[in-house]
């Protein structure tokens, strides 16, 4: 049944979709709206072929979701009607394009070349979706549509939170994810930009503002009901970078009344939060950390002994049947399928070597610094925007750290997202400083006519 819904949504749905954005202008926006929401939706939206439970690596099949198809019609809208305005190669492109051309090398050199293409396919995937984000504001779908989609998502993983903690009882929530620890990386993607927003976008009124400020306190929650200990620093972290930016690049009577209640809400939440985060500090299991060093460890022999790694999305399968990567494991040493190593830098490099940690860092960090320059570079709402996204870049790679959810579809398809907002408000931005420039020199030749 659930191959017959997923095969007349795409050869049904996506032309429907793509012909409805074509006949009515507001179809677009929606989609967006609802692309960048079924990100949250995790292992429901999507289905498998040639699966592979079994296997504990990121990638375990190939996956196709909602958000794929949704990019899909969008994508098909865009080449039928859009086709002048169409960026064909958005920036950080080749960089993707060469870490691409490097995870099929490592997928040729693996043990177990399937796997490798399950995580050929998602890279593939998330591609076309920041594809389609970036174009899709360059054709002109107005950014509020961005706003609604990021609202839906924090509205739908903060109920779901509170259903998990106060309805039944879970002491470490896991919202629409398979483990609690993606949730802090997914929502800090986001949680800095919706604060921003709440502060710069004059046409967000008085309460859609305050309902943007609401959204990012409930993000702080649902990190908090996580018990992450990192992850709630980082949340307070973009917390307090959002409103510091807020204050300095867009003071006035808006700002002051929304830091005010966000200074009010963080004091009020901190105090009825204190005794749990304080014990959460106290008392977070030792035999966690040690079993994230030993599969560290792993890792760096791994890179030790193959230069160009032991091939993507095969940590786990090296590590289970080659018994000298596994000769210093004590606390996971009953597991007969290996897990992966807690350290996304760590895994990259034990999967795809040296040359590929370094494209890899390339194309995250690329992103960062265009939204960052762009945040520094005027004071319009895109700038404010970029700002956000920045914080929530930077979120998710100190975050990478600690873990390796980013190989995991819903943060991926965030990045992805929140990747093609910075190519194109960045693009745009560009455009706009160049128009300033020209601008003084085209009346000059006005007045000379």
């Amino acid at each position: 049944m659930k191959y017959l819904i997923f095969f007349a949504t795409a050869f049904a749905g996506v032309p429907m979709m793509a012909l409805a954005a074509m006949v009515h202008p507001a179809v677009p926006g929606l989609l967006l709206s609802a692309m960048i929401f079924s990100t949250s939706w995790g292992a429901s939206a999507g289905i498998r072929f040639v699966s592979m439970e079994l296997y504990r690596g990121p990638d375990r099949g190939f996956e196709i979701t909602i958000t794929d198809l949704i990019a899909l019609a969008l994508v098909v809208w865009l080449l039928l009607t859009k086709l002048r305005s169409i960026k064909w190669i958005p920036p950080n492109s080749l960089w993707c394009l060469l870490f691409m051309t490097l995870a099929c090398v490592s997928t040729a050199m693996a043990p177990v070349s399937i796997y490798g293409e399950f995580t050929l396919l998602k890279l593939a995937r998330a591609y076309l979706v920041f594809w389609c984000v970036c174009n899709c504001i360059l054709a002109g779908v107005d950014r509020r549509y961005v706003w609604l989609g990021f609202m839906a998502v924090a509205a739908y993983v903060t109920l779901l939170a509170l259903e998990q903690k106060y309805l039944f009882g879970i002491y470490r929530i896991r919202g629409p994810f398979d483990h609690s620890n993606t949730v802090p990386m997914y929502l800090n993607m986001t949680l800095p930009l919706l604060m921003v927003w709440g502060v710069c976008d004059p046409r967000l009124g008085k309460v859609p503002a305050l309902a943007s400020m609401g959204a990012a306190l409930g993000m702080v929650f649902c990190v908090l009901a996580t018990q992450s200990r990192f992850g709630l620093v980082l949340s307070g972290a973009c917390l307090a970078g959002a409103m510091g930016y807020a204050n300095w690049r867009h003071r006035g009577s808006r700002t002051t009344l929304i830091t005010a209640v966000m200074v009010m809400g963080v004091l009020v939440g901190g105090a009825m939060a204190a005794s749990t985060v304080i014990n959460r500090f106290k008392t977070a299991p030792k035999e966690s950390e040690e079993a994230r060093e030993e599969f560290n460890a792993a890792a760096r022999m791994m890179l030790a002994d193959k230069f160009f790694g032991v091939g993507l999305n095969n940590f786990s399968e090296v590590l289970s049947n080659e018994q000298r990567y596994r000769e210093h494991i004590v606390v996971m040493k009953h597991e007969e399928q290996a897990g992966v190593a807690h350290h996304i830098y760590l895994l990259t490099a034990a999967e795809m070597g040296r040359i590929g940690l370094v494209v890899y860092l390339a194309v995250i960090f690329r992103f960062m610094w265009m939204a960052l320059w762009g945040a520094l570079t005027g004071r319009s709402v895109e700038n404010g925007l970029l700002f956000g996204l920045f914080l929530g870049a930077a979120a998710l790679h100190l975050v990478g750290l600690k873990e390796w959810a980013l190989r995991i579809t819903p943060p991926t398809y965030m990045f992805a997202v929140t990747s093609g907002l910075i190519a194109a408000w960045s693009l745009q931005n560009r455009a706009a400083r160049r128009a300033k420039r020209r601008a003084p020199a085209l009346r000059g030749e006005l007045r000379h006519v």
